[in-house]
């Protein structure tokens, strides 16, 4: 729990951010249009515990030296300036987006050398998942890739957001929010470990006042979401954005050291001196 005494008041005293990523699968619903993933976390998590999120995680060190090979689809050297990061750790932020997406969510969003649909019995792909989502041991996720003949399409990833956790919270992170159409043979399945339901929502029914327990970033991706109206306008719009830039929520603390309200930066009230 955030001590409330010794909350940071500047950017200076804040925690670092630790880089992240986050993936929203998305389908076209004939009946209730645009739809999202999402998953339920464990009550006992220590981030956003009982809330509806969508998949994603730390980016780890593995991340960064995928093997020749076991990945495709993008030029880190030509995306890095949009990720405002180096090439290396642009590739290792889309190779965390699909490894959390496969890890949390059991959709692994990948092909055969080929380019043929990715074909793994569904008990090696079921240990692979549970090796990663076991802490205590070392999950050969690499090996896994290349044994199976496996290449990590990373092209299927559209960049949209990138969130910044508030400089008042203890646990913060710097995450890209990656849209990425649902393969078609795609079962999503929760990992009963982070995480103990998943579902999929409209955005729609949240803007339109459906009550869902989320933290605010997600409650207002999900807003925007529904904005677009469909998927193919929302990867639209998110390709043809000139930048995207960081979103820093800033939280106000009233007198008793609890928080009182949250801004954007494109509300009134955000103090954007003290982020300049």
């Amino acid at each position: 729990m955030t001590d409330r005494h010794r909350v940071p008041s500047t950017p200076a005293e804040a925690p670092p951010t630790r880089p992240a990523a986050t993936v929203l699968l998305l389908r076209q619903h004939e009946q209730d249009g645009m739809q999202v993933l999402m998953l339920r976390r464990h009550a006992r998590s220590g981030f956003a515990a009982s809330a509806w999120v969508f998949p994603g995680g730390v980016v780890d060190a593995g991340d960064a030296t995928l093997p020749e090979g076991t990945w495709t689809g993008i030029d880190p050297d030509a995306l890095a300036d949009r990720f405002g990061l180096s090439p290396t750790a642009t590739l290792a932020m889309h190779a965390a987006a699909v490894r959390e997406t496969f890890e949390e969510a059991g959709v692994l969003l990948a092909t055969h050398t080929d380019g043929s649909p990715a074909d793994v019995p569904a008990d090696e792909l079921a240990a692979m998942r549970d090796a990663l989502n076991d802490r205590t041991v070392e999950a050969d996720w690499h090996g896994f890739l290349q044994r199976h003949g496996l290449v990590l399409d990373l092209s299927v990833m559209t960049y949209w957001l990138r969130w910044v956790t508030p400089i008042q919270e203890p646990k913060r992170y710097d995450t890209c929010f990656f849209l990425a159409p649902v393969p078609a043979d795609a079962e999503p399945a929760h990992d009963a470990v982070e995480t103990t339901e998943c579902r999929w929502v409209a955005p729609a029914d949240v803007a339109a006042g459906d009550e869902l327990p989320v933290i605010f970033p997600t409650w207002k991706t999900l807003i925007w979401m529904a904005e677009h109206g469909t998927v193919e306008a929302l990867l639209a719009a998110a390709a043809g954005q000139a930048t995207v830039g960081p979103i820093q929520p800033h939280i106000e603390i009233d007198g008793n050291g609890s928080y009182s309200a949250i801004f954007l930066p494109e509300d009134d009230e955000y103090p954007h001196e003290l982020y300049a």
